[in-house]
């Protein structure tokens, strides 16, 4: 009997082999000007990937709705559905073969790099290719340079801008059909994001085409070409298209949502995070978070001073202690129309470690829950001080219907334009900083649900991470964090505005 099972191991063993000797390998992910590595094997002359390494670096949500069966990805408005031991997965509403099926393996997802990568660079707004060779996936923000497009109706017409990374040569030619062409020579589009401004209120469809040595974005609009121009525009690099026409009307689908207080992006509050009594986390080796935090704002007020198109403001200046109420007051009575809020993260996982930019919105995944329940349990117990001290009960304050109906309309009135800027800041941050992207992420900041503008907060790195903890400290770190998000609040404006 022991024979027999002795054999029956060997069996197995054997059976398995092709599997496990090439696994416990990794691959590299080239990102953000640094590097990574996820798990992977080999088997038949394809290589495996860990799908869920990938997804902690590249965000979303990965939901094991049955364990060890089927699995979805969300990531925006995108959601793939797999299913373990089979080729075959839904992208949205439309059924696609890998050729080779889905693994799981040792507590996590595997996919075949060379099959499922075209699909992933559908959906994500970088570039994402994967070299057989060098067994590299690499994740490239940088390689689109026509980022994002903008309709914004005017007096007498309509401004369509088309944004990019730098100036290039293009053409712009109106055909049949009412569709207005803008070639770009050398043009590489993020079409997912230029796809995703499709607004039925302007036109009929919008379309894009990907060519070697060239890009195109074409609009149907709904009303009929008569007058136009256009031109190159800088700061930020922008072909602008002006459509005018006297007798131009907006079509009875919506109306145009007016940013901000008023309208003009001109009012930007910077909210550095915690202060005083309030240190904020602390590093391994004693580095406070107020203190980085703080000198990060107050090179982001330099720069924006010295631009001079803006009104800066600032809920701190120095070391003291500021309510959440005082932080919201100070914005509201000013009229911002940008709230930054700036902060460093912290988990008791010490190698955990990259940049967050964050939005007022439910959360999607606990790791963005656990951010925003870090960030309100400073707010939290600053409100239970308060509370004590005048003998009352806040707990009431929570349960009040009416407070709780106005919460949910703040929460959702800018949230819209905060998703926008904060992918512009994320944009920014993929360029410049030389660490982990964690990408754009959602959660319910009570710092953010209490400003009338859009809004948002950015973790600039993890303060627990001794290495991140000693690039946090560095001039030349927060000059970057600062420097990026002044070039998104110019974006910001000149799209919104």
């Amino acid at each position: 009997m022991r024979r027999f099972r002795v054999s029956i191991f060997l069996i197995l063993l054997a059976a398995a082999m092709p599997l496990w000797v090439a696994y416990g390998k990794t691959v590299k992910v080239t990102i953000s000007g640094g590097e990574e590595s996820i798990q992977s094997f080999k088997q038949k002359e394809m290589t495996y990937i860990s799908f869920s390494e990938l997804v902690e670096i590249l965000g979303g949500l990965l939901d094991w709705e049955i364990i060890g069966h089927q699995i979805s990805y969300v990531s925006d408005t995108n959601r793939f559905d797999l299913v373990i031991g089979s080729p075959f997965f839904k992208l949205n509403d439309s059924l696609y073969n890998l050729t080779f099926p889905a693994v799981y393996l040792e507590g996590q997802l595997y996919l075949p790099a060379e099959t499922f990568v075209p699909f992933l660079d559908r959906i994500l707004p970088q570039k994402i290719t994967w070299s057989k060779d060098s067994k590299t996936l690499r994740v490239d923000s940088e390689y689109f340079n026509v980022t994002d497009l903008a309709v914004s109706p005017k007096a007498n017409g309509l401004l369509i801008e088309l944004f990019l990374t730098s100036s290039l040569a293009y053409d712009v030619f109106v055909t049949e059909g009412n569709w207005l062409n803008i070639s770009i020579r050398d043009g590489r589009l993020n079409s997912r994001m230029i796809l995703s401004r499709r607004d039925r209120r302007y036109m009929y469809d919008l379309k894009t085409h990907q060519a070697t040595g060239s890009g195109q974005v074409s609009i149907r609009l709904r009303r009929n070409i008569e007058k136009w121009n256009h031109k190159l525009a800088y700061d930020p690099p922008r072909i602008q298209i002006s459509i005018a026409d006297v007798d131009f009307e907006l079509d009875t689908l919506g109306s145009p949502r007016k940013v901000g207080p008023d309208d003009k992006i001109d009012v930007i509050v910077i909210d550095p995070g915690h202060g005083g009594s309030d240190y904020g986390a602390i590093g391994p080796s004693g580095a406070r978070e107020k203190d980085i935090v703080l000198n990060i704002a107050k090179e982001l007020a330099k720069l924006i001073r010295k631009d001079k198109q803006f009104k800066v403001i600032m809920t701190r200046d120095r070391d003291k202690t500021v309510t959440l109420e005082e932080r919201a007051d100070v914005a509201n009575q000013a009229g911002a129309d940008l709230f930054i809020s700036i902060h460093a993260n912290a988990t008791v996982k010490r190698h955990v470690r990259g940049w967050n930019v964050f939005f007022l919105a439910p959360a999607k995944n606990d790791s963005a829950r656990a951010v925003a329940q870090f960030e309100n349990s400073f707010f939290l117990r600053e409100q239970s001080a308060f509370a004590a001290h005048q003998g009352s009960h806040t707990e009431d304050d929570f349960d009040d219907p009416v407070l709780t109906i106005l919460n949910e309309m703040i929460m959702t009135e800018f949230q819209t334009e905060s998703h926008d800027f904060a992918m512009m800041v994320d944009r920014e941050f993929r360029r410049s900083l030389k660490t982990r992207a964690r990408g754009v992420d959602q959660a319910g900041f009570f710092v953010l649900n209490m400003v009338f503008t859009p809004s948002v907060l950015v973790e600039i790195g993890f303060i627990s991470n001794k290495k991140e903890e000693k690039l946090l400290k560095s001039g030349k770190y927060q000059d970057a964090v600062a420097e990026s998000i002044y070039k998104a609040i110019k974006r910001f404006k000149a799209k919104y505005e």
